[in-house]
């Protein structure tokens, strides 16, 4: 762990069980010098995490800390919005849904529905799959905006999993405007030999793409399954979509 960092972090959680705090209380709660100290909350206050008080010179938690809630927030109402719709797609596919945001060029996972099934794949929330190889990642990176579509591609540091994991960044394009065309994306081996995934957009009101929802599960088993899990995706995923407002255009298929 990088020490100013988790020291940054002490000061934040300290700060956050009481009104305010002197920069002694805060020292000591760290068990740092008061020099010390005043660097680290110095830092917080450029990034107007932590504010100080120019009457009593104490500080307290800034008005920043409320832009970290509020996608925060954001993020827990589309949690509790499509984690019904997870639920039944799970017990009607038979295999584990997860859901994932778009976060430092990765997937990150936000929620998880384990199917009670042999070999059920485990999609442990806050681990972050590769976005050009595992199906949510590619289904993220198909809907964004070019611009923005483009410069990920440009960061990207394509390491082979697998045989089948796509590392030239030409096929990946021609294969993310596939999954815009049909409206899904899959990962047929390409993180893990053993593993199939498939997964969907999810738009919110302004008919952006800022989540996607995907099935995994053994290669037979979802191959198998082949027929029904697109279509029992994009249902799902149509409601969640609708619950934060979606309209699609007309003649719009989600």
């Amino acid at each position: 762990m990088i020490q100013s960092l988790g020291r940054g972090m002490q000061a934040l959680f300290f700060l956050s069980k009481r009104k305010s705090a002197g920069v002694t209380q805060v020292a000591e709660e760290l068990g740092v010098n008061k020099s010390t100290a005043f660097r680290i909350l110095d830092t917080l206050i450029s990034f107007n995490v932590v504010t100080q008080d120019s009457n009593t010179s104490k500080y307290k938690l800034g008005p920043g800390i409320l832009r970290l809630s509020d996608q925060l927030l954001k993020n827990l109402d589309v949690i509790s919005t499509a984690k019904p719709y997870m639920t039944s797609l799970v017990e009607s596919v038979g295999e584990s849904s997860h859901l994932c945001m778009l976060s430092n060029d990765s997937a990150v996972v936000i929620e998880q529905i384990m199917a009670d099934s042999p070999l059920a794949v485990n999609a442990k929330v806050g681990n972050a799959e590769p976005i050009y190889c595992s199906s949510v990642g590619k289904c993220l990176l198909a809907f964004c905006e070019e611009d923005k579509r483009e410069s990920i591609l440009a960061r990207i540091d394509f390491k082979p999993y697998t045989n089948k994991t796509i590392t030239d960044p030409e096929k990946l394009r021609k294969e993310l405007d596939e999954i815009v065309s049909r409206g899904y994306a899959t990962d047929d081996g390409e993180m893990s030999e053993d593993i199939m995934c498939m997964a969907v957009p999810i738009y919110n009101h302004l008919g952006t793409v800022l989540y996607s929802v995907g099935i995994s599960g053994p290669v037979n088993r979802i191959k198998s399954k082949a027929d029904i899990v697109p279509r029992q995706l994009i249902e799902a995923a149509h409601k969640v979509s609708e619950q934060l407002g979606y309209e699609p255009e007309e003649g719009r298929q989600i």
